[in-house]
């Protein structure tokens, strides 16, 4: 029977809908008002009966003639009639029923494929975010919720979904949750977990894990993780740090992040004799330890510790400066920016780093140094002639030292908690040199450097904006700051408060500022804060681009010998990418103990300095480098100050090979060497014309050998000799006075500066 409110078919003896579960009546057909139609049925009669008709007397018997009487008259058609033209009403009925059955049939079939109702298809997905995979099932009527975790899918990217298939009918309202990328990172409870643990749960992670050997108070375990358990990658290139506790002499990673107080107790108490240096550090570390030297977690002999605590702006003092003696008092003196070594990176991972090494020296990184007068270090003040004129002037002890010091329009001599960095103690150019200080044997002739008689006049020296950046340490006022009109502009970028970082200025729309040589009075560069007047204006105020923030790390891994686990691969090894030593990792570790070694400035010159080829290397074996020569005789309308060809380029080096005797044969990533622009690109600037060649010396970059420091001059060829020696040094050597790096195709040398 048929339900009559949705229409569904059901078995004959069923009481409710198995579809709706409406109650089930029999069916009943409709009757007339005149009488129920199964009266009617058997009622009407279909036959015709005839009347006897008499037969006369006298007449003889024959056979009876029969007459069929004519149709009595009626108003109404005969039964006859009507049962040839209208069909029965119950058939009426049963047609129509069983046409609606079917039309809904057909219709619930038709919507329940259209999903109009029941359960419904998961889509197959068709997006990579996590977002839009979660709105397409929305839209399909799911409860969609997100779970993140760290893989490495890009942040934001789509894993997979739980509760669900692409293909599959679920029921409408059914909970669905989206797996969402954190990008690359370091699941919590990966510190305690066991080396293998961490390692499976990291091999996947697209980053290369390398694995340390740390003391520890828990050895056996994963000790301590760079990221933080549970933090991010920040830095793709260096990847995750584990380290894996042993038992040893030193610092246990333990100490790191705890107390400075509590910390300086255990070491006291474990024999060790302990010093607290503050360094700015992000709010979660102001008061506990964010370093050591020797390093944390390194295993030595040593007992002499140094413990670095962190603190906040209102440490800058202590952080920045060293009482010293002086003719005018007893002054706190701004000299210590080698306490600000470190990385520093934009929300973004565009990373600068700073550096006491000066040989590292590059466009993202930045020497920093604790001695007075350094040029190529960033400073903390000017060009002085006492140590008294880099005292803040709200430290000095007398009035007098106040009055002499040249930080009266700067930042650290104020309340904010905040302090500027520049190159090169805001000394004038001549051209692209820096000018000589005086009057003297060399001197700037209308903007080249000249040999005199001691007594010439410096002409055509100019004030240039260098590196330069302002210091902001945790609970520094930037408001302040931004009310005094420091900057040009406005942002609505707020820095994260919790963390030190640094502005970074942006000197392209400088223009160098022309000194007057014939002006009798002192004059000041315009770009830096000095003790006349304030600098101009620093043109970007703090935005997503210009902030960088401190990446803390009180593990220095550079320091601890590690191997690598996982090398980044999505697939990895057979083994799941874990890598015992030995192999490939023990090849791996030598290399980058050689790159450590070896790692700095290196020059190949003719001498003379009309061309020479500058080569950074770096402690990880890449290197970047400046190749020019130029002519200054070569001159032309547009540029009248001669013609430079120059290279810059940038390259790796795979491998590295160390030999009995102490030399070591590298092996150049020839595919990696770059040279910035095309080959015959030409541009001028301030009056030269400059154009792009080759990287002289590099070329092929192919295999090189490096010879140490006091190698015998005897087994070198005689233009290694002369390159190396000639270059800088005195050809009678015997021994090699530097590293010297040759070329294996060309055996032209580069010599180390860093001696």
């Amino acid at each position: 029977m048929f339900c009559t409110e949705c229409g569904a078919r059901n078995a004959d003896n069923s009481r409710f809908c198995t579809s709706c579960g409406h109650p089930l009546e029999p069916f009943v057909e409709p009757a007339s008002e005149a009488q129920p139609v199964a009266e009617m049925q058997t009622t009407i009669d279909t036959s015709v009966t005839a009347e006897p008709v008499p037969v006369a007397e006298s007449e003889s018997q024959s056979e009876p003639e029969t007459t069929v009487p004519e149709p009595q008259q009626t108003d109404e058609p005969s039964a006859g009639s009507v049962a040839q033209r209208k069909p029965p009403i119950a058939m009426m009925v049963t047609i129509v029923a069983a046409f609606i059955a079917v039309a809904v049939c057909v219709a619930t079939f038709i919507t329940y494929k259209m999903e109009l109702w029941g359960p419904q298809t998961v889509p197959t997905v068709e997006a990579s975010n996590a977002g839009d995979v979660a709105k397409q099932l929305a839209d399909k009527g799911f409860i969609v919720k997100k779970q993140q975790q760290y893989s490495a899918i890009r942040k934001g990217g789509y894993i997979g979904m739980e509760g669900a298939k692409s293909g599959e009918r679920i029921a409408k309202g059914s909970e669905v949750t989206v797996l969402e990328s954190l990008g690359p990172g370091v699941p919590k409870g990966t510190v305690g977990s066991t080396a293998k643990q961490a390692e499976t749960a990291l091999k996947d992670m697209g980053v290369k894990v390398t694995e340390h050997e740390v003391v520890s108070e828990n050895p056996g375990k994963v000790s301590v993780t760079m990221p933080a358990d549970g933090q991010p990658v920040t830095d793709t290139d260096e990847g995750i740090h584990i380290g894996v506790g042993i038992e040893g002499d030193g610092v246990p990673v333990e100490i790191a992040g705890i107390d400075k107080d509590q910390a300086e107790s255990e070491l006291t108490g474990k024999g060790y004799t302990v010093t607290l240096e503050p360094r700015f550090s992000g709010r979660q570390y102001l008061g506990k330890i964010v370093g050591a030297n020797p390093g944390i977690g390194v295993k030595t002999d040593a007992t002499d510790v140094t413990l670095y605590y962190g603190v906040d702006a209102s440490g800058r003092y202590d952080v920045l400066t060293g009482a010293k003696e002086h003719d005018m008092g007893d002054s706190k003196d701004i000299a210590r920016t080698d306490r600000l070594a470190g990385s520093y990176c934009t929300e973004d991972g565009d990373c600068i780093t700073m550096s006491t090494d000066e040989s590292q020296k590059s466009d993202t990184t930045y020497y920093v140094s604790g001695e007075y007068n350094k040029v190529d270090s960033l400073n903390l003040c000017g060009v002085v002639q006492n140590a008294n004129g880099c005292t803040p002037t709200n430290q000095a002890d007398t009035e007098a030292v106040a009055q002499f010091s040249s930080l009266g329009n700067s930042l650290i001599s104020g309340d904010t908690g905040a302090f500027e960095l520049f190159k090169g103690l805001g000394t004038a150019y001549c051209g692209d040199d820096l000018a000589p200080l005086g009057p003297g044997y060399i001197y700037c002739d209308n903007g080249h450097l000249a040999k005199g008689d001691g007594m010439r006049q410096n002409s055509g020296e100019t004030y240039k904006a260098d590196d330069f950046f302002v210091y902001m340490p945790v609970d520094a006022d930037l408001s302040a700051i931004e009310s005094s009109g420091y900057f040009t502009n406005t942002s609505d970028y707020q820095p994260d408060k919790d963390r030190p970082y640094i502005i970074k200025r942006d000197n392209s729309d400088y223009k160098p500022a022309v000194i007057d040589s014939k002006a009798t009075g002192p004059q000041y560069n315009p770009y830096i804060p000095n003790s006349n007047s304030k600098m101009v204006k620093f043109k970007e105020a703090p935005n997503k681009k210009n902030v960088y923030y401190l990446v803390e790390t009180p593990i220095d891994w550079s320091l601890i010998d590690g191997t690598v686990a996982s090398d980044g691969t999505a697939d990895g090894d057979a083994d799941g990418g874990v890598h015992s030593s030995g192999g490939s990792s023990d090849a791996d570790s030598k290399s980058a103990a050689a790159w450590k070694e070896l790692a700095g400035t290196y020059m190949f010159s003719s001498g003379a300095g009309a061309w020479d080829t500058t080569l950074w290397l770096k402690d990880d074996g890449t290197f970047t480098g400046y190749y020019h020569d130029d002519n200054l005789g070569d001159i032309g309308d547009d540029y009248p100050k001669g013609t430079r060809d120059e290279a810059k380029f940038s390259g790796r080096f795979e491998s590295a090979t160390k030999y009995d005797d102490g030399s070591y044969n590298l092996t150049c990533a020839s595919d990696a060497l770059a040279v910035e622009g095309a080959k015959g690109d030409e541009r001028i600037e301030n009056g030269m014309r400059f154009t792009t060649g080759d990287a002289y010396g590099m070329t092929p970059c192919g295999t090189f050998t490096v010879y140490p420091k006091g190698y015998a001059a005897s087994k070198l060829s005689e233009k290694v000799r002369g390159q190396a020696f000639g270059g800088g040094y005195d050809s009678k050597f015997t021994s090699a006075p530097a590293i010297i790096l040759v070329n294996d195709s060309t055996q032209e040398a580069f010599y180390q500066q860093r001696q």
